[in-house]
C-alpha cells in the first residue's frame, strides 16, 4: 500500500512539474481537470447521502476557471475586462466602468439553479440547491489559486511561490504520515478522522516549516529569487503545517457526512482528486494573499 501511495505521489508530482514548466495554460488545464474532477467527486459524495445536486449548473463554475486561465487574470475574484457600449469605449457620462466576470457569471448561475429549483421541484429541493451551490465553490474557488499563485509577479516570482507552496505542503504531509504511522498513540480529532494522531500533527508542522525553510535557503542564497526575505519562509511555513492538516480534516468532517471512505479512486494509494489535493485548497490562498502583500 505504501509503495502504492509513493509511486502515485511521484507520478502526481511530475505531472504538476511538467505542467508548470510548460506554460501557465499547461498548468490552467491540469488545474482545470482537478476542478471538473473535485466538482463530479464531492457531489457523488452528497448523493451517497441522498441529494441530487444539480450538476449541469455546477460544473458551468469551472468555466469561470477556463476563463481565468485564457485571460490569464491572476485572481477569479478580480476579472475585470471592459465591456464597451453601444457607440464605443466611451459614454456621454464616463469611462464604461469595469465587469466583474465572476459576479456576473455567479448572479447568472444563481439564477438558473433556482429557476431550476422551480420547474424540477419534482426533482430538486432547495437543499439540492445549497449542496450544489457549495460544491462548486468549495472545489473551484480554492483550487483556482493555485494558478493565481503561478501568476504572481508577472509570473516570475509566482513560479517560486508555487513551488513553495506545493514543496512545503508535500513535506507537510509526508512528515505526518511517516511520524503519525510510526510513533503517533494519541488521536487528534477521533470523531473526525480517526488515524490521526497529535504527533503526526506536530510532525506536519516541522516538515511544512522545515521544507519552507530549505528552499527559502535555495532560494535566496543561489539568488534564484530574492523577492521574499528569508525570515518570511518559516512563517509560511508555520501556516502550511496549520492550513493543510485544516483542509485535511475539513475534506474528512465532508467524508464523514456523507458516509463514504474516499472521494474516489482515481489516484491508486490516495483515493480520488479531492483526497489528494484537500489540504493545497486551504493552502493555496494563503500563500496567494500572504505573498501578495510581500511581494
Amino acid at each position: 500500500m505504501r509503495k502504492q501511495r509513493v509511486i502515485s505521489a511521484i507520478i502526481l508530482i511530475a505531472a504538476v512539474v511538467a505542467a508548470t514548466a510548460v506554460g501557465n495554460y499547461a498548468l490552467g488545464a491540469l488545474i482545470l481537470a482537478f476542478i471538473v474532477i473535485g466538482i463530479f467527486e464531492i457531489y457523488r459524495a452528497f448523493e451517497n447521502k441522498g441529494f441530487h445536486p444539480v450538476k449541469p449548473v455546477g460544473f458551468c463554475f469551472a468555466g469561470i476557471f477556463a476563463y481565468q486561465v485564457m485571460t490569464r487574470s491572476p485572481d477569479v475574484f478580480r476579472i475585470y475586462p471592459k465591456i464597451p457600449f453601444a457607440g464605443g469605449q466611451e459614454t456621454g457620462h464616463g469611462p464604461v466602468p469595469d465587469l466583474n466576470i465572476f459576479g456576473l457569471c455567479f448572479t447568472i448561475l444563481t439564477l438558473a439553479l433556482l429557476t431550476v429549483l422551480v420547474f424540477r421541484h419534482d426533482k430538486y429541493s432547495p437543499a439540492d440547491g445549497a449542496v450544489t451551490l457549495f460544491g462548486a465553490l468549495y472545489v473551484m474557488t480554492l483550487t483556482s489559486f493555485g494558478f493565481s499563485i503561478r501568476e504572481l509577479d508577472g509570473g516570475n516570482g509566482g513560479l517560486f511561490m508555487f513551488i513553495l507552496a506545493m514543496a512545503s505542503n508535500i513535506s507537510a504531509d509526508t512528515m505526518a504520515y511517516e511520524i503519525g504511522s510510526r510513533f503517533g498513540k494519541h488521536k487528534l480529532m477521533p470523531s473526525v478522522s480517526p488515524k490521526k494522531t497529535v504527533e503526526g500533527s506536530v510532525g506536519a508542522f516541522a516538515g511544512a516549516v522545515a521544507g519552507s525553510l530549505i528552499l527559502g535557503f535555495l532560494f535566496v542564497f543561489t539568488g534564484w529569487y530574492t523577492g521574499l526575505r528569508l525570515y518570511w519562509y518559516p512563517v509560511i511555513g508555520l501556516a502550511v503545517g496549520f492550513l493543510s492538516q485544516a483542509g485535511d480534516l475539513s475534506a474528512s468532517v465532508i467524508k464523514r457526512y456523507a458516509g463514504v471512505k474516499d472521494f474516489g479512486n482515481i489516484i491508486p494509494g490516495h483515493g480520488g482528486v479531492l483526497d489528494r489535493i484537500d489540504s493545497l485548497m486551504f493552502v493555496f490562498p494563503a500563500v496567494y494573499y500572504f505573498c501578495s502583500m510581500l511581494i
